[in-house]
């Protein structure tokens, strides 16, 4: 359960290119912030972009981090004026306020900061010109997002064991004349564990390779993978590799060790944690596009069932899809 204690917001001003800090925290009374609080945090643990990682003893901001609990106001200060000096040198980092929270989860006491991007928008404003009152519009360009927007950076932190969960979003340094993902690597001074999505993205990716140095059938062993995956996430709750290669390969270790070797290059997390509840959904089907334009969307329980859909390998190369035993069909218009 997440109980909130404090929350603080500063201001990154856009005309002076400087923080503007608050010296008093958010009124957690309003059900509004509450509730907003609340969202940023789920936005960060839910998402399929999240990344762990573990700050070591000798991390810079170690020191910061543990004043949390006995001075949260000066430690969000501080940590703002660190993060502030990256993005404010770095025009192609989006300039946001910072919103810090500290609160407990379990009765674990926790940080969170929330990188509030700007976006524009139009609002009214009365004027009075030579006793006139005149309604205008005008461009508002510090708009938050709201409770239901996303947003690209956000970390919460466990105060106990430094153990952080963060998105992130990767961004020009003028200094280093590349795009990185400079929340952890120069904010945080850290590399955390690819996230969910990512290790996804290598599995699918080392299986790619895997089809192609053996001309099989990719999008039959995608399917496959993806039937795998979702097994290994819904009985165990991690992502493993010794699994889905068995499923895949079976006695085939010429293709194991292809496989084995893809992952291990593209930088594959052993038995890496991954929550149904996020991922789960997205991978509930198995879709195709036909080369014709048809596509197709079969229920994962279903794509391995004979009697409901069948991959005909043709003699001509082709390859046919029967669907079977339909008593009704209903147009989606």
């Amino acid at each position: 359960m997440i109980y909130i204690k404090e929350a603080i917001l500063h201001i990154f001003d856009l005309n002076s290119n400087e923080p503007i800090f608050s010296f008093a925290g958010l009124d957690l009374t309003e059900k509004f912030t509450f509730d907003y609080l609340h969202a940023m945090i789920e936005k960060v643990e839910d998402s399929d972009n999240m990344k762990t990682g573990i700050l070591a003893a000798d991390n810079p901001l170690i020191q910061a981090f543990s004043t949390t609990q006995t001075d949260f106001i000066e430690t969000t200060k501080t940590l703002t004026k660190k993060f502030f000096s990256i993005t404010k040198l770095n025009p192609e980092i989006p300039p946001a306020d910072l919103l810090f929270v500290y609160f407990t989860l379990d009765e674990v006491p926790h940080l969170g900061l929330f990188k509030l991007n700007y976006s524009d928008s139009i609002t009214h404003y009365v004027s009075y010109e030579e006793e006139t009152l005149t309604n205008q519009l005008i461009i508002n360009r510090s708009i938050l997002p709201s409770a239901r927007q996303a947003i690209h950076e956000g970390m919460v932190l466990n105060l106990n064991n430094m153990e952080y969960h963060v998105i992130e979003k990767k961004h020009l340094i003028a200094e280093l004349a590349e795009k990185i993902y400079y929340f952890t690597e120069l904010f945080l001074e850290d590399k955390p564990q690819p996230s969910l999505k990512e290790n996804i993205s290598i599995i699918k990716k080392a299986v790619q390779k895997t089809s192609k140095a053996f001309d099989d059938e990719e999008f039959q062993v995608l399917a496959d993978t993806k039937d795998a995956l979702v097994h290994s996430m819904t009985e165990e709750n991690v992502i493993d590799n010794l699994v889905i290669a068995e499923t895949l390969y079976g006695d085939n270790h010429a293709k194991k060790e292809k496989f084995f070797e893809e992952i291990k290059e593209l930088g594959y997390v052993d038995r890496a944690p991954a929550e149904v509840a996020v991922a789960g959904p997205k991978y509930s089907k198995q879709k195709f596009r036909l080369d014709n334009g048809i596509e197709i969307s079969i229920p994962i329980e279903l794509y391995r069932d004979p009697d409901v859909v069948e991959f005909i390998n043709n003699p001509d190369g082709t390859t046919s899809v029967m669907i079977k035993n339909i008593e009704k069909i209903k147009n989606l218009f």
